[in-house]
């Protein structure tokens, strides 16, 4: 299964205005399972402000944040964003990650982010950060190996870290 999934890099116009697309279907789910930190602010989702902040952080030179594409074949079956550091101490924050609906408990959703984890370390990345939005999430990210920190962002969240 593995093998008949690829990345691909959000580059172009058409592959922002399909991301977009993508983003909506995830964050209308997100917005009705999660359950950890503090309320859910869907507006600001759907903003100019938030769709311009993330393109800006999307081509700026340093530190970019970066969209790939989860794909089976030819098909778009996820996404993940995240940015790394590199001239702090190499954390990759992996700011969302998505695997669309029926493409789940397949092990779609593993074997793709077994292949995000190392296209990230190869990039340099040290380890990786993120933030679980639901208990549902807390299990996929401590099966691939993530570990619960005492740290907790401004959402009341814990970050799990994975060193690479």
């Amino acid at each position: 299964m593995s093998n008949s999934l690829t990345l691909s890099i959000v580059k172009n116009k058409a592959d922002v205005t399909t991301f977009w697309k993508l983003f909506d279907s995830y964050i209308n789910e997100l917005s009705i399972n999660a359950s950890l930190g503090d309320d859910f602010d869907l507006d600001y989702f759907y903003s100019d402000e938030y769709r311009d902040a993330i393109e800006e952080l999307r081509i700026r030179d340093k530190n970019p944040l970066r969209i790939l594409f989860i794909n089976k074949e030819e098909i778009i079956i996820g996404f993940l964003m995240y940015v790394t550091y590199f001239d702090e101490d190499g954390k990759c924050f992996l700011m969302e990650y998505y695997i669309q609906p029926n493409y789940r408990n397949l092990g779609y959703g593993n074997s793709a982010y077994l292949k995000a984890e190392n296209h990230i370390n190869d990039e340099g990345a040290l380890y990786i950060e993120l933030t679980p939005t639901n208990e549902a999430n807390e299990r996929f990210w401590s099966g691939v190996g993530f570990e619960k920190s005492e740290d907790m962002d401004e959402d009341n969240k814990y970050y799990y870290r994975k060193l690479l």
